[in-house]
């Protein structure tokens, strides 16, 4: 099974068009949620053809592009709040990943005490 690029494609453009923080606050919750709902389809692609590691990185991804979105200056509150409000779906499925490996419970703690900084240090 062949990854699908346009998913890849879309992914990309969503994580541009995110970090550009050029949405108005109206289309902003539907970027997010496009941008979480594409992250999760990936993620998901990524879990069937046993490839861990690119699933790893693309949940960490979404999780820290949300998370320096929602501290980033330029940011309205409102949308800091909706990537806040989302930041739960990349989270849950690293917690799931993480829990399956051997490691996982140590892979966990580092990922909370990064998210915890990335919070705490603006």
């Amino acid at each position: 099974m062949l990854l699908d690029t346009a998913l890849w494609q879309d992914f990309s453009r969503l994580s541009r068009h995110l970090k550009q923080n050029g949405a108005v606050d109206t289309d902003y919750y539907r970027l997010v949620s496009d941008y979480c709902g594409c992250c999760c389809r990936l993620a998901t692609q990524l879990e069937l053809q046993h490839n861990c590691l690119l699933q790893e990185w693309c949940l960490r991804y979404a999780l820290f592009t949300l998370a320096e979105t929602a501290v980033c200056v330029e940011s309205s509150a409102g949308q800091k709040q909706i990537c806040l409000d989302m930041l739960y779906m990349p989270l849950v499925a690293l917690t799931r990943l993480y829990q399956r490996q051997p490691h996982g419970k140590a892979e966990l703690a580092a990922l909370h005490a990064k998210l915890k900084y990335c919070f705490y240090a603006n």
